[in-house]
């Protein structure tokens, strides 16, 4: 079993409460079996660290593209408030 820490810095959203909590809970919608979802604001955006004990049918090079590409960016698209075209930066990955 492949556990993994991803963290992410999201520019270009306006980093208030409702985005933050609607962010929160798109990404625990998307993603179910995650063990810890954390989004905090920074300038012009967010802090998203997303904690999951097992990758399932995905591999170490196949999670992280996938939720750096097609999660995390709908759930940004969908629940925050906009000011410029989101930015979305790899901070961290960790593997276990």
């Amino acid at each position: 079993m492949i556990a993994c820490t991803l963290k992410y810095l999201v520019r270009g959203v306006k980093p208030d409460r409702e985005s933050q909590r609607d962010l929160q809970s798109e990404l625990y919608d998307c993603l179910p079996d995650a063990n810890s979802i954390v989004v905090l604001p920074v300038v012009d955006g967010f802090s998203v660290e997303i904690e999951v004990a097992s990758l399932g049918a995905f591999s170490r090079t196949s999670f992280e593209p996938y939720i750096g590409e097609h999660v995390v960016p709908e759930a940004v698209q969908i629940r925050c408030n906009v000011i410029e075209p989101p930015k979305l930066k790899l901070l961290n990955a960790h593997f276990a």
